[in-house]
């Protein structure tokens, strides 16, 4: 079977470092979209697609352009996705789908009226790991989870988005949350949320949210506690950090999780009679996880356009994770529990 043509509109540090790096052999490179010209040719350049454009509507009319990957703002996402769905074009998208659930409403129900496929750039739940500890909760080796803390804690300090007004839970913590649906293997009842940012980033009139955390109830009554922060010091992106830890407790055994590479997964069982560490496959560095599940998900979105099926975040599921995230928000603003 040939390869599928794809076109690319935007070339940031995620067109480059998630995407470009973990997919393009997959496809023939047909088209790149920059508002700048020269981006645009450079970058056409240096991975070897055949055409560039500075007009995304030019891309989208490309009759050899059978996928496109978005990796523009979300601001932008809706007025992109609405068009490439009328012109019967597959969408891989960066997240967030949109700055609000509206937006992303519409795009979903672009995609199903035109009967192409939607799916977004969750990557978190095809690290290794993740999938090894879903594997683990669902055979039962550990009984039912009861509860759980997962942490997120990193510097990371970015200009935002032109119009963006939400920050660390729709940006980051949508990771976090979309993979504990993998592990857990349903879905959340309801949240309650605290958030804010720290004094110095008051200061200069932040609106975004730094930190947060997050309590959320899922269908079996299992019971996670997410502390999030943006603004912890001497903490580094891809550094040794605090960032995806999780312990998980369950009525038989407890299972930990982290990026270490060498024990991203540990477990204790009282069944098996003490610790034991799961085989996590393939092992990979910190700093490979997400341009690896970035690659795994880009797989799975092919297989189902040419054999059917849906993807795991289809444009569909992720609307669960958002709507966990926007109750999160809501939650916050009104200092209430709120269902899902």
């Amino acid at each position: 079977m040939s390869k599928l043509g794809l076109g690319l509109i935007g070339c940031g540090w995620a067109a480059r470092n998630l995407h470009m790096a973990s997919y393009r052999d997959l496809f023939e490179l047909k088209a790149i979209c920059c508002r700048t010209e020269d981006h645009a040719e450079k970058f056409k350049d240096e991975f070897g697609f055949e055409r560039a454009y500075t007009g995304y509507i030019d891309l989208l009319e490309s009759p050899d352009v059978d996928v496109v990957t978005i990796c523009t703002p979300a601001s932008t996402r809706l007025e992109i996705i609405e068009p490439a769905a009328k012109l019967g074009k597959h969408i891989f998208t960066e997240k967030p789908l949109a700055w609000e659930i509206e937006e992303a409403q519409r795009s979903v129900e672009a995609c199903e009226k035109y009967r192409v496929k939607l799916a977004v750039a969750d990557q978190y739940r095809f690290f290794p790991h993740i999938q090894a500890a879903a594997k683990i909760i669902e055979n039962g080796l550990l009984g039912t989870p009861f509860a759980g803390l997962l942490e997120s804690m990193i510097f990371f300090d970015y200009p935002a988005y032109p119009g963006q007004k939400r920050g660390f839970v729709i940006e980051q913590i949508t990771h976090n949350i979309d993979a504990l649906r993998c592990i857990l293997g349903e879905e959340a009842v309801d949240v309650y949320a605290k958030m804010g940012r720290s004094p110095s980033k008051v200061r200069r009139g932040e609106t975004r949210e730094f930190w947060d955390t997050i309590t959320i109830t899922f269908e079996s009554d299992c019971v996670i506690q997410l502390f999030n922060s943006w603004d912890c010091w001497g903490y580094n992106v891809d550094e040794e950090s605090p960032e995806g830890r999780m312990h998980l407790e369950c009525d038989r055994g407890t299972l930990f999780l982290n990026k270490d590479e060498s024990t991203p997964l540990t477990a204790y069982s009282a069944d098996l009679g003490g610790w034991f560490t799961p085989d996590v496959t393939p092992k990979l560095r910190r700093d490979q996880l997400e341009a690896y599940g970035t690659g795994e998900s880009m797989k799975r979105f092919i297989e189902c356009i040419e054999r059917g099926g849906e993807h795991p975040v289809s444009g569909r599921e992720y609307l669960k994770t958002l709507r966990i995230a926007f109750a999160a928000y809501e939650s916050a603003g009104k200092n209430m529990p709120i269902k899902v």
